[in-house]
């Protein structure tokens, strides 16, 4: 917690540093759907059981909620993101699992709780603009707070894990009729150590003036295998969002 406010107030702060009288607020806001088309678990990477949150267990969508605030000013824009999210497995292992020094019996009712709270402060530069087409180019600072609970009636263990992670980002949008976009947006990174793809296909229309509404898809993959622990999610979202300007 003291880390995400020492984000917060590094991010609010770059937001009143870049002063403009061209410089536009904007706020949005996404929800929808998401649910997991595999989510694979080790832990730890040496002695742990490897199992899956998706076919080991029973995984429903969740809802979710996404909050961006930013600051547009010339041909920049700095945001910062708070994107929580909770998914819940259940059912019953086929076979005894070792999840974080822990024996969790075969035959027994378990629940998993899978928790990624993600908090980005982004920048993207408009590197070209024509009368359709309006591409950016930047990058965006993640902390990325992660855990994973078992639990069943005999025991109970949580694996958690935070961190710092840098991605590329890039946009686009698409003019392709009068008051309509096609929104592509995505933040990635790839190493030794893992990878994370955040994607965002999207068509947003304007509805009154500064005020824009968008109904898409999303998609987060990635993980890390090269540490103590291994844990790879492809998580799918149906989304809608507003955007306000002002």
């Amino acid at each position: 917690m003291r880390v995400f406010k020492v984000i917060f107030s590094v991010c609010a702060g770059l937001l009143l540093l870049t002063e403009d009288v061209r410089a536009q607020y904007y706020m949005d806001a996404e929800t929808g759907s998401v649910w997991p088309g595999h989510n694979t678990v080790r832990i730890p990477l040496k002695g742990g059981s490897r199992f899956s949150l998706t076919d080991d267990l029973r995984s429903d969508a969740e809802p979710y909620l996404r909050i961006r605030a930013g600051k547009k000013f010339g041909r920049s824009n700095l945001s910062f993101l708070a994107a929580p999210l909770t998914l819940r497995s259940k059912g019953n292992f086929d076979r005894a699992v070792t999840f974080n020094g822990e024996v969790f019996a075969a035959g027994i009712p378990t629940e998993a709780v899978y928790r990624f709270n993600s908090y980005r402060v982004k920048y993207l530069y408009e590197f070209h603009r024509s009368e359709r087409l309006f591409l950016r180019y930047g990058g965006a600072l993640k902390l990325r707070h992660a855990g994973i609970t078992l639990t069943n009636s005999a025991k109970s263990s949580e694996s958690k894990n935070t961190g710092f992670v840098p991605l590329a980002a890039f946009s686009a949008q698409y003019a392709f009729s009068p008051g309509y976009l096609l929104d592509l947006d995505v933040e990635a990174l790839g190493a030794p150590q893992g990878r994370a793809e955040d994607v965002m296909l999207a068509i947003s229309r304007q509805v009154e003036p500064g005020i824009r509404l968008r109904a898409g898809y999303r998609f987060l993959e990635g993980g890390s295998g090269a540490g103590e622990v291994y844990t790879f999610a492809w998580l799918h979202y149906l989304l809608v969002g507003l955007t306000c300007e002002f």
